[in-house]
């Protein structure tokens, strides 16, 4: 009973962090959030190593945030770490509004290509399914107009090209590890298409 209440409340957990970081760009500016990221690593990258180093820590850690850790992590480093280094290496290398756009395809993209994938998952590529690889990509389209009404200087098209790459990548990547190349790819196809109208 307690595995089946842990995963809705991974999948807040994964939603409301993953979109805590766009956000706080939004609200402040480059340096600000670069220094509010970097903060964020050490952290969890701390909480990750602590954990593994120590038993009796991990095991705490389990019995009361078992919640918001996957099975697979539970002696493995957990996707905290690498989302947290896409977004700061996303803020970094990005436009503002790109950079945002591929943390949030990454926040609801990889978590509705979870859900669906789990639940009507059938036609597998790898380890994952094309099913949900069609969740990730509606959910980011979804999360593009919501982009589009915060007027932050981003065309559709472009947000359609960063959602569709968005989803191959999350779909092709493997595991915690699409919490780093979603946001890296994405906003790179972004950046490429953005600078490519300009010269046109």
């Amino acid at each position: 009973m307690r595995h089946v209440l842990n995963k809705p409340i991974r999948y807040l957990w994964h939603l409301l962090g993953g979109l805590l970081l766009p956000t706080i760009y939004y609200l402040t500016d480059k340096r600000i959030s670069l220094v509010v990221f970097g903060i964020f690593f050490i952290f969890f990258f701390l909480a990750d190593f602590l954990r593994l180093r120590y038993p009796r820590f991990n095991q705490w850690t389990l019995k009361y945030l078992g919640g918001i850790i996957k099975e697979e992590e539970r002696n493995r480093f957990s996707g905290n770490p690498y989302y947290i280094s896409g977004a700061f290496l996303s803020v970094l290398l990005f436009e503002k509004g790109i950079a945002m756009a591929s943390l949030c395809f990454v926040a609801c993209g990889d978590l509705a290509a979870s859900v669906v994938g789990k639940k009507y998952g059938r036609i597998k590529i790898k380890k994952k399914s094309l099913e949900g690889g069609l969740g990730s990509l509606l959910a980011c389209l979804l999360i593009g107009i919501v982009l589009l009404v915060l007027r932050l200087k981003l065309s559709f098209g472009i947000l359609l090209i960063g959602a569709l790459t968005a989803s191959i990548v999350e779909l092709f990547s493997p595991g915690r590890k699409d919490n780093l190349t979603i946001p890296l790819f994405s906003g790179l196809i972004m950046q490429i298409m953005r600078s490519i109208g300009r010269l046109g």
